[in-house]
This record gives C-alpha cells, sequence and structure tokens, in this order.
C-alpha cells in the first residue's frame, strides 16, 4: 500500500529538479502523475520513468503555465486518462528572467526591465493560480476534495535573492494562505513548501565558496537534496496532512529559523 494510492496529481515543472523529484515520488507511493513543462522532452522524459515502474501511470503534457487554455486542457487530458486531479503542485518557476539586471557576475536593481518583472510574477503567480482555479473547478464538480501545494522558498521568507524572484516567492505564501481559507469548506487544503539551498540544476552554477558559505551557515552543515522537498510534498498530497492547510513547510536545514 502506497500513501498516495488512488490519487491524481499534477505537478508543474516537473521536467528536472524538484519538480521531476516529487512526481517520481508521488508515483512511488501510488499516484497517477500529469507531468506538464514548458520543455515536451523533459515531461516526457518523467513521465516516461513514471511509466517504467510496475504499475506507473502518468502523462506528459508541454505548455506554459502562463496560458490559461492550456492549462485547462490540461486538465481535461489528465482527468480524462488518469481520473479527477486532487493533488497540485505548483513547482514551475525560473530564478532568472532575461534583462533582470545581472550582469557582470552582480545584480543590479536599476537595470532590472519592466518585462523581466512581469515575466517573474506571470510564471510563478498566474501559473500557480491559473493551476489552482483549473483544479478548484474539477473537484467542486466531483463534490471532492483536494491539496494544493506550491512551492516557493526561503526568499519568500526572508527576501533572499532579487527582487522580482523573492516577491513572486513571497506572492505563493499569499495565494496559499487565501486558498486554504476559501477552499476549506470545498475539502480543499492548500499549503506551501519553502525550500532552502537544495542540489539541483539551479544552484550548481552558484560558485563553490559561496555553497561552502551556506554550509556554514546551516546548523545541519548541508545544502539539501531534491528527496528532502520530495517527502514534504508527499507527506502534504496525503492523508496523513488531512488537518494541515495555509502552512509553510521549509526543508532549509535550519538556514532560516521563524
Amino acid at each position: 500500500m502506497g500513501r498516495l494510492d488512488g490519487k491524481v496529481a499534477v505537478v508543474t515543472g516537473a521536467g528536472g529538479g524538484l519538480g521531476r523529484a516529487m512526481s517520481v515520488a508521488f508515483a512511488r507511493e501510488g499516484a497517477a502523475v500529469a507531468c506538464q513543462d514548458l520543455v515536451e522532452t523533459a515531461a516526457k522524459a518523467t513521465a516516461d520513468e513514471i511509466a517504467a515502474r510496475p504499475g506507473g501511470r502518468a502523462l506528459a503534457w508541454a505548455c506554459d503555465v502562463t496560458d490559461s487554455g492550456a492549462i485547462d486542457a490540461m486538465f481535461d487530458a489528465a482527468s480524462e486518462q488518469l481520473g479527477v486531479v486532487d493533488v497540485l503542485v505548483n513547482c514551475a518557476g525560473v530564478d532568472r528572467t532575461p534583462g533582470d539586471g545581472f550582469e557582470n557576475g552582480g545584480f543590479q536593481l536599476n537595470h532590472m526591465s519592466d518585462d523581466a518583472w512581469k515575466r517573474m510574477l506571470d510564471i510563478h503567480l498566474n501559473g500557480a493560480f491559473y493551476c489552482s482555479r483549473a483544479m478548484t473547478r474539477r473537484l467542486v464538480d466531483a463534490k471532492q476534495g483536494g491539496s494544493i501545494i506550491c512551492v516557493s522558498s526561503i526568499a519568500g521568507l526572508a527576501g533572499w535573492g532579487p527582487p522580482h524572484y523573492a516577491t513572486a516567492k513571497a506572492g505563493l505564501l499569499g495565494l496559499v494562505r487565501s486558498l486554504a481559507r476559501f477552499g476549506g469548506g470545498l475539502g480543499i487544503r492548500a499549503n506551501a513548501i519553502c525550500p532552502g539551498v537544495i542540489d539541483t540544476a539551479m544552484t550548481q552554477g552558484v560558485p563553490a565558496p559561496m555553497i561552502d558559505g551556506l554550509k556554514m551557515l546551516t546548523p545541519l552543515g548541508r545544502v539539501g537534496e531534491p528527496a528532502d522537498v520530495a517527502a514534504a510534498a508527499v507527506y502534504l498530497a496525503g492523508d496523513e496532512s488531512s488537518f494541515v492547510t495555509g502552512q509553510a513547510l521549509s526543508p532549509n536545514g535550519g538556514l532560516v529559523i521563524s
């Protein structure tokens, strides 16, 4: 018996890093998973990994999460092929956007463009809202509850990182709290995961001395692994967390303590 037997999940940004780790962990615990990514080959690679497991059920879907019509189409396909989606992980995101003010190895706020600011918020906030709305509509029709998980960051808790990224991640915390209040009566829970420094492609370009410094500041003395975040997601997706909503769970090794 898996902890997520009978669940159907949509994971955005499932093509790599945290999204892929969470998708595979969900499937390992018995869930069917619709794997969304902007890059079709990346989404398919994760779905194929899941489908190769005994009993694995997965769907690959390539689209831009800022396109609400494409998101609705994805949820329709997932519902038809896998069943009513009752778990959503809003993981799609970026840490850099063109014109964001990073030049010569440093950041300059006065060089950030309007488009860079808007694109960051569009991906993180609008994308998460479109997906949450699409799932909620279908759960209401099915008279069924579910779990929404938004992947924020310690940047959203402590203001680390460039302003557009920290603001987008903090905005997800506000979205989660609102979804929790309005979704509770429908049986829909909403929570956030705020990872610390995790060993993914997003952090592998960070200079080694900076990573070593962050390890020294972290009480547990290491950076995290994608599995650390995936374990939190499995907990929030399943029935073990049935009385948990509107919360932010932060696997960060103690780097940020609140």
